[in-house]
């Protein structure tokens, strides 16, 4: 099976210690060749690949645009992606940004999606291209907070790996307290849910019902995965010090704490059920209320698999 992801810390992990090869071999004649890539979403919708890694805000996009159905079978990160302003600022949520001021985006797509439909429904503000009240302006996640802080950008998306040695050093603040999409979407429209999700693992719904094998042994794979990091978190944090962004042994310090005390984005199960589903769909409603899909678009098919057997045990809404 063809796999595009971005570089990633925990498939490498994996495939370091010899896991994969291991599992493979196991498997009696699974594979999954990997392709690295920042642009996924393109190489998957050009058909270079069978699964791909994507957000759950941006599935209903990715099949809006692609005129496609897919599935997603499994999942892995919810969305980390904080806003950072200059600590100096009384800015703490969008509703107190200046009108008229630039909101560093690394594109008008992926995580820039949710993020415009937050600052709608929470602070009824909108950030959208050319808007005269919050106006969407192209950076990097890594050079983004570096122009709020020379007053280029009023605020920018970012990661807290990209943002890290401006936070630790008190030179930016997230605004909402530091808080991801996720933990506001938990917070505001989900409450105990494990998610809004920027990694879940989609394929063609064609593909889907053609390989049935392969889907459960791939969801074996990152299930090894979600495990090695819960058992080997800060083997694997000091392992890829380029993955997670830090510099010396301070900035690591500084990660280590903010996945004990602030957030970690990685979920426990790749497996989903049926509440994650039901609690996860309400993305596409947050979606439709900015105005980003159509209001009849519809929610992405999710399946339920079986750890054990591989087999389907729930369809949502239904594949048939």
């Amino acid at each position: 099976m063809r796999f595009v992801f971005s570089p990633d810390p925990v498939w490498n992990w994996l495939e370091d210690k010899g896991i994969i090869a291991q599992m493979e071999q196991a498997s009696g004649g699974c594979h999954i060749q990997r392709f690295e890539s920042e642009d996924e979403f393109a190489f998957f919708a050009g058909g270079h690949a069978d699964i791909v890694s994507t957000g759950s805000y941006e599935t209903p996009v990715l099949e809006s645009e692609a005129h496609v159905q897919t599935v997603t079978i499994g999942k892995y990160n919810m969305a980390k992606d904080i806003v950072v302003v200059a600590a100096d600022k009384p800015w703490n949520s969008f509703g107190d940004l200046p009108k008229g001021c630039k909101v560093g985006e690394e594109s008008f797509t992926g995580s820039s999606i949710v993020w415009q439909a937050l600052a709608k429904d929470l602070d009824n503000r909108t950030l959208a291209q050319n808007s005269d009240d919050l106006q969407m302006a192209l950076a990097d996640f890594d050079v983004g907070p570096g122009l709020v802080l020379k007053g280029d950008l009023c605020a920018a998306t970012t990661s807290i790996y990209d943002s890290l040695t401006l936070l630790k050093d008190g030179k930016v603040k997230g605004l909402y307290d530091n808080k991801s999409a996720s933990q506001l979407y938990a917070e505001n429209y989900a409450p105990g849910h494990e998610g809004m999700n920027s990694n879940n693992f989609v394929v063609l719904k064609s593909w889907y019902d053609d390989h049935p094998n392969e889907v459960a042994f791939f969801l074996k794979v990152w299930q090894r995965g979600l495990d090695e990091w819960a058992n080997n978190k800060d083997a694997i944090l000091k392992a890829y010090p380029d993955d997670f962004g830090y510099k010396n042994a301070d900035e690591l310090a500084y990660l280590e704490n903010w996945y004990t005390t602030q957030f970690d984005e990685f979920v426990d199960s790749v497996y989903l059920d049926q509440d994650w589903i039901n609690g996860e769909a309400k993305v596409v409603d947050l979606l439709k209320g900015a105005n980003l899909v159509s209001q009849d678009q519809p929610q992405p098919i999710h399946v339920c698999i079986d750890p054990s057997s591989g087999d389907q045990t729930c369809s949502i809404p239904s594949s048939a």
